[in-house]
């Protein structure tokens, strides 16, 4: 809660108001603060006034000119509070001393307790180091906290303590007041950075300096002063508790109370802009110097003059419904995808018929162009050290593609998929549709590694029985698994076809055999290899072997398919769970978009439900796998 001390402050500002306002002839008890020139000639100032004024009626009130000129007033708002940031400095040297220390606390807890519910506030203090105790982020009570603990020690870093509070500041956005209220006893001794950073700093902000120099005759006035000017601020000097006081009360009403006055310039380079508020039979005014850019050219009136324009045959345009045409070319467009893929997708042999039949059609830039890409692709996956992985990956879903020709792929495909979203419905559709094409290629791969497995150990079976006859008509086993090689469906055919190759090559023939089981992912198959490396140390009839191992593996295949069947309406009933939601969803935000749009507008309640409803399918998801997914 805001303590009684705030009111009372807020309370005497405005009593003091007509008095304030009445001495203000000269010297301003309103300050022009920043000033926009965005959309110039319309500019816009920032007022700050000692107690709000409202904003009702005060377009008559405020009256601006530039080198005493009236211009025309466009409009008058309040600022907002929740865009007023105030970074909160105090001096924490051993100079302070207990007595002024608890002076400072106090009156920097009763300027916090004036600010507005919506304004941000960090807390930092400086001594031989600074420290940030509280972020924009904190709370009122966290902020008193902080300021409650602080003690005195230690030498004065006032310029890296400035430097902090404007590091601290998050990126501005428009409109955003962000101000540094610096409480110093003495003239800076141990900082690292010197005044012209600080200056520096200060003016490529946008942040203004308000200076507070407290019970001291060692103030450094002028590097006060400089921070205050450069930053369009001010500073100003307390001997007393009292005057700490009154000084923290002005500058909580300043901040708080700021009005956007509109106007529209007629000048040009160096000028000087003086508003002045007239209130209740008073007035105050404030001056300032800016530069101004050049006035736009004047647009020259067309003549009057009738020219007489030659004669234009009226063309008479049919209407035509233009839904057919689109309609046409999004068909080719995805049949020219659909064949790229298809060509990309082809056996190798094939490919280099189909490339091969292209070059000669067309010199063959196109496909040099592909195989730059795809070699820039596997050389910066090979950087990474991502290659070998993908390779891996592409050889287990027997993808004939190397890693940087699938990368190439995949980002066509992305590019396409966020052109046509984009299109559609704007970036962030294209964003997604992307997004989804790169898991989709990632989804395709998975697909086709888990359907070749489970056809690998399906013609398991088969194949070792081919293997034993071979045996048994008299062919020793390398002659056998060629025979498998040409004989077998594929994958088989595929795999015992790199078996044969590896072994021509030198490979050690058990090697090759494991590496082929963990391609296949199969505990079957790695029976088969202990077996065959059994006979290969203690000898036997391999053929019985593995005519046994084949009727156990049929049996096992057998087991496999029935609860297979047995499973399959629960496994159904998972992928209805799983995305109905999502086809709902996306329905209605096709159908009815401003129905749906309450979740995305309604702040941070509807973008928690969105969140706890992600967190809740994806959980069910790992629940249902984990119900119908058996492992035997």
């Amino acid at each position: 809660m805001r303590r009684p001390l705030g009111f009372l402050g807020a309370l005497l500002a405005l009593m003091s108001l007509p008095a304030s306002l009445a001495g203000a002839q000269e010297s301003a008890t309103i300050r022009i603060g920043d000033v926009g020139l965005d959309a110039f000639p319309d500019v816009r100032v920032e007022v700050a006034v000692p107690v709000s004024a409202g904003a009702e009626g005060l377009e008559d009130a405020f009256t601006v000119r530039e080198e005493g000129e009236a211009r025309e007033v466009l409009g008058v708002r309040q600022a907002s509070s929740s865009d007023l940031q105030v970074a909160l400095v105090i001096d924490t040297s051993g100079s302070m001393g207990i007595d002024a220390m608890n002076e400072a606390k106090e009156a920097a807890t009763s300027f916090l307790d004036q600010l507005p519910e919506a304004a941000k506030v960090a807390v930092l203090s400086y001594a031989s180091e600074v420290t940030l105790h509280t972020d924009f982020e904190a709370t009122h009570d966290e902020h008193d906290a902080a300021i409650d603990a602080l003690v005195a020690n230690g030498n004065t870093a006032m310029y890296d303590g400035v430097l902090a509070a404007i590091d601290a500041f998050p990126e501005p956005v428009a409109e955003t007041k962000q101000a540094v209220v610096l409480l110093t006893d003495g003239a800076d001794t141990v900082s690292e950075a010197g005044l012209d950073a600080v200056t520096a700093a200060l003016e490529a902000g946008g942040v203004t300096l308000r200076g507070i120099a407290y019970k001291t005759e060692d103030a450094d006035d002028t590097s006060i002063a400089a921070m205050a000017e450069a930053s369009q601020g001010s500073w100003a000097e307390a001997d007393d508790q009292e005057a700490l006081n009154s000084i923290y009360d002005a500058l909580a009403a300043e901040l708080t109370n700021r009005y956007l006055v509109d106007y529209r310039s007629d000048s040009a380079g160096d000028t000087e802009i003086a508003v002045e508020l007239a209130l209740g039979g008073q007035r105050a005014v404030d001056r300032r110097t800016i530069e101004l850019p050049a006035l736009p050219a004047p647009v020259e009136e067309e003549s009057e003059v009738a020219v007489a324009e030659p004669a234009v045959p009226s063309v008479v345009i049919p209407d035509i419904d233009a839904r057919p045409l689109l309609y046409s070319g999004a068909v080719l467009w995805f049949v020219a995808l659909a064949v790229i893929l298809a060509t990309v997708l082809a056996p190798r042999e094939r490919r280099a018929q189909l490339w091969g039949a292209a070059r000669r059609a067309r010199g063959g830039s196109g496909r040099e162009f592909a195989n730059r890409a795809a070699m820039l692709a596997e050389r910066s996956l090979e950087r990474r050290g991502y290659q070998s992985g993908l390779n891996a990956a592409l050889e287990r879903a027997g993808i004939d593609l190397r890693p940087g020709e699938f990368i190439v792929l995949t980002f066509s495909v992305m590019v396409t998929a966020g052109a046509v979203g984009w299109h559609l419905d704007g970036l962030p559709v294209g964003a997604l549709m992307a997004l989804a094409a790169a898991v989709g290629a990632r989804l395709v791969v998975s697909a086709k590694t888990s359907r070749r497995q489970a056809k690998f150990a399906d013609q398991l079976g088969d194949t070792l029985q081919l293997l034993s006859g071979s045996l048994r008509a008299g062919y020793s086993f390398l002659q056998a698994v060629d025979a498998v090689a040409r004989e077998a469906d594929s994958p088989s055919s595929q795999e015992f076809s790199r078996l044969v190759v590896e072994n021509r090559l030198g490979r050690d023939f058990t090697d090759a055999l494991h590496a082929m089981a963990g391609r296949m992912q199969s505990e079957d198959f790695e029976w088969v290899v202990q077996a065959i490396e059994i006979h290969r140390e203690v000898g036997g009839d391999l053929a019985e072997v593995l005519d046994t191992v084949a009727g156990t593996i049929r049996e096992r295949n057998q087991i496999r398919r029935q609860v297979k069947a047995l499973s399959a309406e629960g496994r159904l009933s998972a992928w209805v769970l799983a995305l109905l939601p999502v086809a709902v969803g996306f329905m209605i935000y096709l159908t009815n978009r401003p129905y749906i749009a309450e979740l995305t507008n309604g702040g941070l309640l509807g973008w928690g439900l969105l969140g706890t409803a992600a967190v809740l399918m994806t959980a069910g998801i790992f629940w249902l796998r984990s119900v119908v997914k058996l492992e035997f």
